[in-house]
């Protein structure tokens, strides 16, 4: 898709003082163009995620300009309209609400009841369990289980800040939470409650060596933690720990079962 023009129109609005009558138009043009999965609020340009900042202006935008309306879903009000989803390419249980301006690709399944947030993008094949928030511009990959309870935070402001990314392959378990743009990488598997953000330290217990806000490809992660003296009080501070790396023959359910065994 040219966007070139487009991102011009909207970097414009997005400073100007006082919106022309006509803005809501090219800021639509830009969620439908999220919601159809022609754009993506962050892309992986070479090894590195970088945010499409323009594309998150046009988000904030909508917000700005769109009023709050009636839905047609019950007694519920708000600025923007759910997604509907033509069958039989996906799975979408009664009770979850998927928000316009999201991406869900064919294949995928949302459990009810979940959540996923207006520019998040959930790829092929991947699986959104029970009382799951996907939040606003996350990216999910393909093949990706993400286990009842989680949240997959999600980053909208400031516009250049990278969203939280669940690459390809990826195996999240139930109840954890991945915030402030943090990157699992593919083939990674992250154990039932374990709670990751940009600052919280990933200790690699084979090396010693520690990560921050990037889950290494293939790394199978569990809840830990360290102590830690703050004055006279001895804490223990949340440390996730990496115990092993999956081979990416063996499934993530299979290896998340047996690291909880398996030390060595």
């Amino acid at each position: 898709m040219q966007t070139t023009n487009l991102e011009q129109q909207i970097e414009e609005l997005f400073e100007a003082k006082t919106l022309p009558a006509d803005a809501i138009k090219v800021v639509e043009e830009v969620i439908e163009a999220l919601d159809s999965g022609k754009i993506r609020t962050a892309e992986k340009i070479g090894n590195e995620w970088k945010a499409n900042s323009w594309v998150k202006k046009a988000i904030l935008l909508y917000f700005r300009l769109r009023p709050v309306e009636k839905m047609e879903e019950g007694p519920f009000c708000d600025k923007v309209p759910l997604k509907v989803l033509p069958p039989p390419h996906n799975r979408i249980v009664p009770y979850s609400s998927v928000r316009k301006g999201s991406y869900i690709a064919p294949k995928v399944v949302i459990m009810a009841p979940s959540f996923v947030n207006i520019g998040a993008y959930v790829d092929e094949g991947s699986m959104i369990d029970s009382l799951v928030l996907v939040g606003s511009c996350a990216q999910v990959g393909k093949n990706v289980h993400i286990g009842a309870g989680t949240v997959i935070g999600g980053v909208l402001e400031p516009p250049n800040s990278t969203p939280v990314i669940i690459e390809d392959g990826a195996f999240v378990g139930g109840s954890c939470g991945i915030y402030e743009g943090c990157i699992v990488e593919k083939n990674a598997v992250i154990g039932a409650g374990t709670i990751i953000t940009a600052r919280t330290p990933i200790i690699d217990i084979s090396s010693g060596e520690e990560h921050f806000g990037r889950v290494p490809e293939n790394a199978v992660v569990v809840p830990g933690g360290r102590q830690k003296k703050v004055g006279d009080h001895e804490l223990i501070l949340q440390t996730p720990l990496i115990i092993k790396r999956r081979d990416p023959q063996v499934s993530a359910k299979l290896a998340m079962e047996d690291s909880l065994r398996v030390f060595e």
